[in-house]
């Protein structure tokens, strides 16, 4: 399964994608296209939790079924609105045996797995016996914040649905992939 992920707004990328999954925040207006997955917002403030779950009942309203919980208060979320096909994001730590069986007991049923896996690791969870997807490209964050970096390096630093995003300027790539996660990339420059 080849699976591309992206914000609202971006150009999907030519190929030949059996999933696309589209991230979505509190705020989002945009309806993502038809029969495309959506994914929650890592991060979303106590205060815009109920934004988030009044957007996710108006896309199941208007059809979407498919959705990927990025942390366990959307999972819950998820599953407390009686969604039934939920994959598990990276953020979500499936780094483990354990950990997939106590997400898959929660209701997931797919997993991607953690770009911090080493190639062993990787492989005992391809013989787990869960479905779990291995990104091919994406730009890991490597710090998220609700405060600016004090110092700003050869790092590309930007905000990101209110929050500060750390990533390294080019994407990182996997042999064997099957997920390319653009959701992470820098804005051009210019863009906010």
């Amino acid at each position: 399964m080849k699976t591309a992920k992206l914000r609202i707004g971006q150009t999907l990328p030519q190929g030949d994608w059996d999933e696309v999954i589209y991230a979505v925040n509190a705020w989002t207006k945009v309806d993502p296209p038809e029969g495309a997955r959506i994914a929650l917002p890592v991060y979303t403030k106590e205060d815009d939790f109920n934004k988030l779950r009044v957007l996710v009942k108006r896309l199941m309203r208007q059809g979407f079924v498919k959705f990927e919980a990025a942390d366990l208060a959307g999972l819950r979320m998820l599953k407390s609105l009686g969604v039934e096909d939920i994959t598990a994001d990276w953020t979500l730590y499936a780094f483990n045996s354990w950990a997939l069986k106590l997400l898959s007991g929660m209701g997931v049923k797919r997993f991607v797995a953690s770009p911090e896996n080493t190639p062993e690791n990787m492989a005992f969870l391809r013989e787990s016996g869960y479905e779990v997807e291995t990104l091919a490209q994406q730009s890991t964050p490597l710090f998220i914040s609700l405060t600016e970096p004090e110092a700003q390096t050869e790092l590309k630093v930007f905000r990101r649905d209110g929050l500060w995003v750390t990533t390294k300027p080019t994407p990182r790539t996997w042999e064997g992939g099957t997920r390319y996660d653009f959701s992470w990339d820098p804005d051009e420059e210019g863009a906010a």
